[in-house]
Order: structure tokens, then sequence, then C-alpha cells
């Protein structure tokens, strides 16, 4: 069953990807389009996690410490994405993205939780960290410049500690809410930073209309019910098996969206999808 959550929520993130994508090819990578998108992404989110829980809330002083360091991350993250993005194509940004986030957490489990490493668990890392680097071109190595490499660091490390931090909370006895709640209180807590940033920068938010609006409300969903999936199940499996199972999953959806989407997909891409789906049984078995 949980293995079953874990995979629907690789699908989601995957759909994540593709909704930013498309919402900074219309409004662009400025800060201020940043804090307009985690602002509304997080209220969408909020209003539907509330409506999900029957309008209930729950919260701790420990849950909300964490809910308040979880947007602090999800506000730069949200920057850094979208400056990678002009850099680089959705395969390429989910590398970085994916990488971070299955390491990071990984490690988390196996030196603090103490979930033991096995030859499956080292297997499996090591093939995913093939596939992941398969998936960077010789051609957009060279297209890369120092600033853009900032913006990759800080996503491979920011979406790593996005799972480092719900862990934490999800394994604390001191929470003591439901996975809903903190995670509503997280997007609750994100739109208030992102509102107060926009003031204290004297930021112009940028327009929400037409097809902005489908993509801020499908990424709001999508991540919103992804991260409640995720952490549903991080109260049943070890975040060193649930992370690379999730980044293994996200790179054959992410290649599926690019196919249907028609994009150029290499047999460096191809190859790198056979180990991720390789690497994702090894850590099923």
């Amino acid at each position: 069953m949980y293995y079953g959550l874990i995979f629907t929520a690789a699908v989601l993130y995957s759909l994540q990807f593709l909704f930013q994508q498309k919402f900074e090819e219309k409004c662009g990578t400025a800060f201020s389009a940043s804090l307009t998108f985690s602002a509304w992404t997080s209220v969408v989110c909020f209003a539907a996690l509330l409506a999900v829980n029957g309008m209930r809330l729950q919260f701790t002083l420990f849950s909300l410490g964490i809910a308040l360091i979880y947007s602090c991350v999800r506000i730069v993250y949200s920057y850094a994405s979208m400056k990678a993005f002009d850099c680089v194509n959705l395969s390429v940004y989910s590398m970085f993205a994916m990488l971070g986030g299955m390491l990071l957490p990984f490690a988390y489990g196996i030196l603090w939780c103490r979930e033991g490493l096995t030859l499956n668990k080292a297997l499996c890392c090591g093939l995913i960290a093939a596939a992941l680097y398969l998936t960077v071109s010789a051609e957009e190595e060279e297209k890369r410049g120092r600033k853009s490499k900032i913006y990759y660091a800080l996503v491979f490390v920011l979406n790593g500690m996005n799972g480092v931090l719900s862990k934490i909370h999800q394994s604390n006895t001191e929470a003591n809410v439901d996975s809903v709640s903190f995670l509503a209180l997280t997007m609750l807590v994100t739109f208030g930073m992102s509102a107060v940033l926009q003031l204290i920068t004297g930021r112009k938010p940028v327009s929400i209309k037409g097809a902005v609006v489908g993509y801020t409300v499908g990424f709001a969903l999508f991540c919103g019910f992804g991260n409640l999936l995720t952490l549903i199940a991080l109260t049943h499996l070890p975040a060193s098996v649930q992370y690379p199972v999730i980044t293994g999953g996200v790179m054959v959806f992410t290649l599926l969206i690019s196919w249907v989407r028609r994009e150029h997909i290499t047999r460096r891409n191809i190859f790198a999808t056979v180990l991720s789906l390789v690497s994702t049984i090894l850590i099923a078995l």
C-alpha cells in the first residue's frame, strides 16, 4: 500500500515540475514572480488540504517551528527553480532536484535514524546517481555559467532539505499533529511569508490570469497532494527506501512527459530511465 502511495507521489511531483516550468515561461524568473508563485500556490494548496481535513487544523509549537523553516526553504527553492528553468530543460532540472531529494534524506536516514545500509540500498543509490548523471549532455554542460551553477546547487540542497525536514517532523513524537495539518500549516506560513516579503521588497506581484491560473492551481494541487502522500508514507517506510523510489519514479515519468510533449529524447535519457527502473525494483525487493 505505502509503495503505491510513493509511486503516486512520483507521478504528482513529475507533473508539478511541468506546471512550474510553464509558469516560468509565462511570467519570467524575477524574484517578484517567484514570490507571487509561492503565495498563490500556497493559498490554493492550504484551502484544498483544509477541505480534505474537514476544516480542522492542528498545530504544536514544534510543528510550527518546523513549518517556519520549511517555508523559508520553499520560498528560496521556488526562486532557484525558476532561475534554473531559465537555463536548462525539464529533465536536467529534475536531475539536480531529485538527486538532492534522494541523497540528503537517504544520508539523514542512515546517519541519524539508524535505518541501516543494505547492499540493495547502496546499489539503488549508485544506479540512480548514474542515471541522473546521464541526463546531462555535453552540450548542456558547455552552456552552464558560473551563476547558473549556484541555482543548480540551491535546487539540489533545498529539495533535499524538504525531505529531511519532512522526516524530522514525521518521526518526532513532539509533533503530535496529523500529516494534513502539518502540510496545511506549512502552506499557510509560506503564504504569509511570501506576502510580507512582497511588501518589504516593494515588488509588484505578477498578474495571475488566463493560462497562468491553471499552471498555479495545477502546481498547488500536484505539489500539495504529492507531499501529503510522502508524509503519510514516511510514518511507515524508512527515508532511505522512500526517497530513492520517488527519485527513480520521477525519472521515468519525466521522460514520459517529455515524450508526450514531443521533446527531443536521447539514448542517454532512455538508458538513464532503464537504470532508474532497475534501481527502483532493487529497493522494493
